[in-house]
């Protein structure tokens, strides 16, 4: 373990902790390193003001916890049961985690390359084998973000100039779209949404691309961020091209609703397939 694997190790530990609302760390140290599946595992002995607790983790494994005071009373017997942990974890991840991209509605066939780059990555969510392989899910998160901000100023050519942004500036950009789709006082609370849907799925690849300590469930949150902001570009658009003023029953707000009209009439009828209402709403020419 080298001194700068040490020192993130237990800045990420205390992190850990301390999200599980266990502070005051009095004591912490290796207690034990395995290397049974070509990894270094560790398993830390750690002494806080609520308790005292082993602390596993390494490379290509989750960090877990596991109290000393009730269950756990070696480091071998906590390595032991993380690793069995570990392996229904990854047995269960190679089967649900097929595609995770179904798991967002993604109507994207605008930009069929991006749509056919973040399904590939979903696929190797299935192969990963080492830190490189989640750093490429995120690397490819990034430059779907990237080829769909060319797209969003490829289809408003003045974006760039009127907010001057640069073309590689994708949370720029996206920011300007979001003004853009969803203008005017009452959706203001969306475009805050919309902003803070962007700059997650942007800094959260970054993060992966640059960081050699995720996992899987990492790069799954990753895609599933990628994924949202795509389709929330895409229904902001259908926003802004007015499918906010599909025709809605006036009696019980229904959208399922036919439009009659007959050869001998000039009426054009709405009604209701849901409570029945009719009324006139136009005179056919």
């Amino acid at each position: 373990m080298t001194p700068e694997y040490r020192k993130d190790a237990e800045q990420r530990i205390e992190s850990y902790l301390s999200g599980n609302d266990i502070n005051g760390i009095k004591y912490m140290q290796v207690e034990q390193t395995f290397s049974d599946f070509g990894g270094e595992i560790h398993v830390w002995n750690v002494r806080t003001n609520d308790g005292n607790w082993w602390v596993v983790e390494g490379e290509g494994v989750p960090m877990n916890l596991y109290t000393q005071n009730e269950f756990y009373f070696s480091s071998d017997e906590a390595y032991s049961f993380h690793l069995g942990i570990t392996k229904r974890l990854n047995a269960k991840y190679h089967q649900n985690f097929r595609h995770i991209i179904d798991e967002v509605p993604l109507d994207i066939e605008h930009i069929k390359s991006i749509s056919r780059r973040l399904n590939n990555a979903a696929l190797e969510l299935n192969n990963v084998t080492g830190p490189e392989d989640i750093q490429a899910i995120g690397l490819t998160c990034r430059e779907s973000l990237i080829e769909l901000a060319g797209v969003l100023v490829q289809d408003n050519p003045d974006l760039l100039k009127d907010n001057h942004l640069k073309a590689a500036d994708f949370k720029g950009i996206a920011k300007a779209v979001i003004n853009l789709y969803a203008p005017g006082k009452s959706n203001s609370k969306l475009r805050k949404r919309s902003r803070d849907v962007v700059d997650a799925a942007w800094d959260h690849s970054s993060e992966i691309v640059h960081s050699p300590n995720k996992n899987i469930p990492d790069a799954k949150i990753c895609l599933l961020l990628t994924c949202t902001a795509v389709s929330l570009v895409q229904n902001l658009f259908l926003k802004y091209l007015g499918f906010d003023n599909e025709p809605k029953c006036p009696e019980c707000k229904s959208m399922d609703f036919e439009l009659l009209g007959e050869e001998d009439s000039e009426e054009l009828i709405f009604s209701c397939n849901k409570c029945g209402h009719k009324k006139v709403i136009a005179k056919q020419t």
